[in-house]
């Protein structure tokens, strides 16, 4: 039996011993610019990683069909099926909504058109990204007109409140990929005016001016204004900067206290990074420690088998019948990608695969035309009867469909899948480049002024390990630093095919060699079945980043529609109340193939085999599993085989099991 999991320093160790990549480094970079990326500028405190500009990275094998169907969803047509985000948002000159729906839209809609490199998604961007440049007044300030608030929204449209600072800090962080995927200099100059303008505004309208939102995520508008520093220098960016920490709700306090400054899921899932872009600023250790001492606190007092805290709304425990919203998935996945660059800690970036891998597919239908705002980990029924949630939303919180719940999830959504494949693939501060992340994808990045491609050939998290292909204009020296995840016990690298050699689990290797055309690199992670503890000692099954639900059979029913996209309630007409027996064989069976939909259970890839029991009495419960029983439990019900498949190809499911007593 395994423990949960802890967020501990990962210190980076190459094969031969190569100095540790990570916090207080000195060796800084002689330029800002390594593989096209930017990294930090002094006075802040040097990272070992950063992102690659926009559009050098691409999804490959399943992983790219996944990108491909939410462009033919409803990423790519959103503004057909929701007429929020369509020519009336005020986001492009319109009379309709004025505050985050379309810029939430946007921050998946760009990162995904130029991974795809989708001229048709380019071009459906750009009118909104022209208006933001176009609206700039001589202030500096932009969006829509500071006089359209009535005091109160209509209809659901969100016109109040149109000078709010928060919905600028995403509309912020479209223009910074747009400029990183085109070069855009207007981008530049623009965000410089604003963030004078801001600097000047935020004496007598403070972050909390207009809303609560924009003091609890005030590290979105921190990160930009570090983003165009290190790409100007202008000095008066970080008096901003501080400023706006100073004014951002204390992170760094509030997990150091477990008492973060706000419940509310999403802040959270936000506030994580915000102590490391303190200690960017400041260096001070503390920071660091925060965000430590706050992940363990999320995770054991309500924590979740995917990685995942719960929050419906609210932070709400760690019984695996609350929910989960949308939003702090990919919120908090977004997070952890900033997290890993700025700390190189392989447990973030385990945990970060844990989720994408896991909450992230369970909570989209597999043509990506529907959301669900809650999931659960213990999820049998979806109904507009469940009532454990903090915020039930007229019943509507675990819905399948367009809208339900409330509509922010609709468009902050896009941007989960599109951001992680392109965090995956880093620039390291010692001018080589960086694997943070498995999944099939390509790098392309110019090295020394040589041109260079290195994709990972694989189909995990469906495969124990990676191939990775490397082609260069000419041979060329540099470092390569691969993680070995923390589960990855017994991991090998081989080079070209010799020398198969042990590395250490959580940790970051590196290599260092003349690279060539056909040089292939395959790291092997021996991914071991094992048994994880949860909510009063109910147990899950997992192996490497996977996480295994008991599929429960579906019996859907429409109960309404939106702009032609059903509303559903799903039944289960298969038993779900099992406990697993402790001391069970389990075994692997594999699929001939990865199917390019890997997330339904008729295509899952793998599936475990093991034994549970029937526990008689344990019933529905306003349409979710009653009170748990007490683990481990009597039964004695016949044992049966089980089935149980990777969580993501699951909609009903059971995933956290009570254990039969000897």
């Amino acid at each position: 039996m395994v423990s949960r999991r802890e967020f501990v320093g990962g210190a980076a160790v190459g094969l031969a011993m190569m100095p540790a990549a990570g916090l207080g480094r000195t060796n800084r970079a002689p330029v800002a610019t390594v593989n096209g990326a930017i990294f930090n500028r002094a006075p802040l405190a040097d990272q070992p990683f950063a992102p690659l500009p926009l559009g050098a990275v691409r999804a490959k094998g399943w992983l790219a069909m996944q990108l491909e169907t939410m462009a033919e969803g409803l990423t790519g047509r959103l503004d057909e099926f929701y007429s929020l985000v369509g020519p009336q948002n005020a986001w492009l000159g319109g009379e309709g909504d004025a505050w985050e729906r379309g810029p939430y839209w946007l921050d998946g809609l760009v990162p995904l058109a130029h991974i795809l490199d989708n001229q048709r998604l380019k071009d459906k961007a750009q009118p909104w990204i022209e208006f933001a440049l176009r609206s700039q007044q001589p202030s500096g300030y932009f969006g829509p007109p500071d006089d359209r608030g009535t005091g109160k929204d209509e209809n659901g449209i969100q016109r109040a409140n149109s000078a709010d600072w928060w919905p600028r800090m995403v509309m912020l962080k479209v223009l910074q990929q747009h400029h990183e995927a085109t070069g855009d200099r207007r981008v530049l100059d623009f965000m410089s005016r604003y963030f004078t303008y801001q600097q000047r505004q935020l004496p007598t309208q403070p972050l909390d001016h207009w809303t609560e939102w924009a003091r609890h995520r005030g590290g979105e508008n921190t990160a930009s204004a570090l983003w165009l520093y290190n790409r100007t220098g202008e000095r008066s960016l970080l008096e901003l900067a501080r400023t706006l920490v100073g004014q951002t709700s204390d992170w760094t306090a509030g997990f150091a206290a477990e008492q973060p400054p706000t419940a509310h899921g999403v802040n959270v899932a936000m506030g994580v990074k915000q102590p490391a872009l303190a200690y960017l600023l400041d260096g001070r250790s503390e920071h660091i420690d925060a965000i430590r001492h706050g992940l363990a606190f999320l995770e054991r007092d309500h924590g979740q088998v995917t990685g995942m805290f719960s929050g419906d709304e609210p932070l709400h425990g760690t019984n695996p019948i609350q929910g989960t919203e949308l939003c702090t998935v990919v919120e908090f996945m977004f997070s952890l990608e900033a997290l890993g660059q700025i700390t190189g800690d392989v447990a973030v970036l385990d945990r970060l695969e844990r989720i994408a891998y896991n909450a992230l597919p369970a909570q989209t239908t597999e043509d990506y035309m529907a959301r669900q705002y809650f999931q659960q980990p213990n999820q049998v029924m979806i109904s507009r009867d469940v009532e454990q949630y903090a915020q039930q939303h007229g019943g509507t919180s675990q819905l399948i469909g367009l809208l339900d719940g409330y509509p922010c999830c609709t468009v902050n959504m896009h941007q989960g899948w599109p951001k992680f494949v392109q965090s995956m693939w880093a620039a390291s501060a010692d001018g080589g480049l960086a694997v943070l992340n498995y999944g099939p994808s390509n790098a392309r990045v110019t090295i020394g002024g040589v041109e260079v491609q290195a994709e990972q050939q694989t189909s995990y998290p469906f495969e124990d390990g990676v191939r990775i292909v490397l082609q260069t204009a000419r041979p060329m020296a540099f470092p390569l630093h691969l993680r070995i995840p923390g589960w990855a016990e017994g991991a090998t690298i081989k080079i070209n095919g010799q020398d198969e050699t042990p590395v250490s689990s959580g940790r970051i290797a590196r290599l260092e060699r003349v690279w060539r055309t056909g040089d292939t690199v395959e790291l092997i992670f021996p991914a071991k079945i094992t048994r994880s503890m949860w909510h009063k000692q109910l147990v899950s099954l997992e192996r490497g980043p996977l996480v295994f639900a008991l599929p429960i059979g579906e019996e859907w029913h429409k109960i309404g529609e939106r702009s032609g996209i059903a509303t559903s309630e799903v039944f289960p007409t298969t038993p779900w109340n099992y406990a697993l027996e402790p001391g069970a064989a389990v075994s692997l069976d594999r699929a001939a193939a990865v199917s390019d939909c890997p997330w339904i259970d008729a295509n899952a890839p793998f599936s475990l085999s093991t034994t549970g029991r029937r526990i008689p009495g344990w019933d529905r419960y306003h349409q979710t599993h009653g009170s748990l029983p007490f683990s481990p439990v009597s039964t004695d019900a016949p044992a049966e085989t089980l089935r149980l498949v990777p969580y993501g190809c699951t909609l009903l499911r059971m995933s956290e099991f009570p254990i039969v007593k000897a």
